[in-house]
């Protein structure tokens, strides 16, 4: 535990980071906005997701760039960036008067301000600290996702309630900031490249890793971006339509919460399972059996009439899937391409991640309007699993010159 005693100042400030970071935040609260939003404005909740949809697109400039420059000029002065773009973009978007355009434009803009703070920033600090437990520490950074799906429901509810939605937004964006900075200003720090003992040196091996260019040129870069994009699509397509697919299953909106209550509870369980899971066996194994479980819960779906009971069991192994996502998104990158340029290929991969995240909401959605029932997309989800679980074992074996099989050899 060595990895632990010298990194567990970076590692907290990443897990609140996360936490506080632009993915969780606005995945986690926009379902609060979207009502008294919408009701203000006379717009339709279609047209309120297409800013989430926008951000999401915007990401494929964003997290490609974030991640060269923070391995350019450093992750730390990124991640101080990125908390205060976030406050003021959210701030901002709690002023519109009522202009779509302008709405579009702010989610554009808080994808360009907060893209520091984004989990390639976070994780990138978490890989120099470890090597051994690198799963484990990616788990624990990803925690800050399910804290935060946790903790912003009744926070906003309550605020939007008795202060309006605009003073949601910036409780929101302020309040993260202020919980968060102190944390990244006092712990959050790079690892330096030289080790200064030999001890150090056995668990802390030079950096290796491909540049993007070099990454770009194997298959396993481009099967890991497929995955990946097929695997959000799905997750994020679910989450988004999960209270319009379990009415349509006729259950009621307070089951509904208490079950989407237990699935944001998974979600912190399905982090820690894959961090500690991808330490001790091969990742594409991990990724095959998450990805396998939400398989029988789509079935359940299309051929049974759903109980509270089966609507559970659909939640959790969503949930899990969920969790596992961007862990293995992390921890695929560093062990196959290395953590020497790992912001730049990470920024990449994640800005497939983003499109396969933004246009899936709205397909889901249209489908479903377009047929009168969601059995078609989640056919078609069927699918979408059946292939990624198969990409998964595409990806074959671990590089013999990673940092993990040196520091084991």
């Amino acid at each position: 535990m060595d990895e632990f005693r010298a990194g567990w100042g970076p590692l907290l400030a990443a897990m609140i980071g996360t936490m506080c970071g632009l993915i969780t935040i606005t995945n986690y609260s926009q379902g609060f906005f979207v009502g008294p939003v919408t009701e203000e404005f006379g717009w339709s909740k279609a047209q309120f997701f297409l800013g989430f949809t926008a951000m999401m697109l915007a990401g494929v400039i964003t997290a490609p760039l974030v991640g060269t420059l923070a391995d350019k000029f450093g992750a730390c002065l990124l991640g101080i960036v990125g908390l205060v773009g976030h406050a003021v973009s959210y701030v901002l978007i709690s002023l519109n008067p009522g202009s779509l355009a302008l709405w579009y434009a702010s989610f554009v803009l808080l994808a360009i301000l907060a893209a520091g703070s984004l989990p390639i920033i976070w994780t990138k600090v978490v890989n120099g600290w470890f090597v051994k437990n690198r799963g484990k520490a990616i788990g624990i950074t990803m925690v800050g996702t399910g804290l935060g799906a946790m903790l912003l429901p009744p926070i906003i509810e309550a605020v939007i309630a008795s202060a309006g939605w605009r003073a949601g937004y910036r409780v929101v964006g302020i309040g993260a900031l202020v919980f968060a900075m102190p944390f990244v200003l006092v712990l959050f720090r790079e690892r330096q490249s030289e080790p200064e003992t030999a001890g150090e040196t056995q668990n802390h091996p030079m950096q290796w890793g491909y540049t993007v260019s070099d990454a770009a040129k194997q298959a396993k870069f481009w099967v890991l971006c497929g995955v990946l994009f097929l695997t959000v699509f799905f997750v994020v397509g679910m989450l988004s339509n999960f209270e319009r697919i379990m009415i349509a299953e006729g259950l009621d909106r307070p089951t509904i919460a208490g079950i989407a209550a237990i699935m944001g509870g998974t979600v912190i369980v399905g982090r820690l399972m894959v961090g500690a899971l991808v330490d001790r066996f091969w990742a594409p194994g991990v990724g095959m059996f998450f990805f396998s479980l939400p398989i029988i819960s789509v079935l359940l779906l299309l051929n049974t009439d759903i109980t509270v009971v089966a609507a559970v069991f659909v939640a959790i192994t969503l949930g899990l899937a969920s969790g596992a996502e961007l862990d293995l998104l992390s921890y695929l990158t560093s062990r196959y391409f290395g953590t020497a340029h790992y912001g730049a290929i990470f920024g990449v991969i994640f800005a497939v991640f983003s499109v396969g995240a933004g246009i899936s909401p709205p397909i889901f959605g249209a489908v479903a309007d377009a047929t009168g029932s969601y059995d078609l997309i989640l056919t078609i989800s069927l699918g979408i699993l059946g292939f990624s679980v198969l990409m998964f074992l595409m990806l074959g074996s671990y590089p013999d010159n990673s940092e993990e099989e040196i520091a084991n050899a």
